[in-house]
């Protein structure tokens, strides 16, 4: 199971992220479908949603790793890619989520109107930035404490190895947008 697990829960976040960018330029077509460099630019953006999830990993492993270190802690690769992996169970449901409601929003309305639309649990574009959050926070959540039964260490120790670099990437970029 952990093998299957570490390969096909950040193959199914990367094929939703994927999914869900191309649904969301389906939404949005309309008049520039024909047009070439709206299809090109939707092709990248296609792409670099698919890679995401697999940049976030490796972002993971290896701020987790120089946290190991700086904990004095074993590290243990395989041990750790586990953890990583099962923590995505809730990003994959929250992609799904977002999948119901950007398919029950009707096309070819004005963002505005797409907007107003809660075709899912009552549930429209506009929640779903709050919605990710909880979601985002479940992953967290599960990557702390993957990380303490399968290291068996503290819950201080899990909770810095598996937020502080991802604090001080929110706090680098707070700064940076007031400088």
């Amino acid at each position: 199971m952990k093998k299957q697990a570490h390969l096909l829960i950040p193959l199914t976040v990367c094929i939703l992220f994927y999914w869900i960018s191309r649904r969301s330029y389906t939404l949005q077509a309309g008049e520039l479908e024909g047009v070439a460099l709206f299809s090109l630019f939707m092709g990248i953006s296609n792409l670099i949603a698919f890679f995401v999830p697999l940049v976030l990993s490796i972002f993971y492993m290896l701020t987790s790793w120089l946290m190991f270190g700086l904990l004095d802690e074993t590290y243990c690769a395989r041990k750790l890619a586990f953890a990583l992996s099962v923590s995505f169970i809730p990003v994959i449901l929250n992609c799904l989520i977002f999948l119901a409601v950007l398919y029950g929003i009707h096309e070819g309305g004005t963002f505005s109107e797409m907007a107003m639309q809660r075709p899912i649990f009552g549930l429209g574009i506009m929640d779903m930035e709050r919605v990710g959050y909880l979601f985002w926070g479940g992953f967290y959540l599960f990557f702390i404490l993957l990380i303490r039964h399968e290291f068996e260490m503290g819950f201080l120790k899990a909770t810095g190895i598996a937020l502080l670099p991802t604090v001080m990437v929110v706090m680098g970029r707070f700064l940076l947008s007031i400088i």
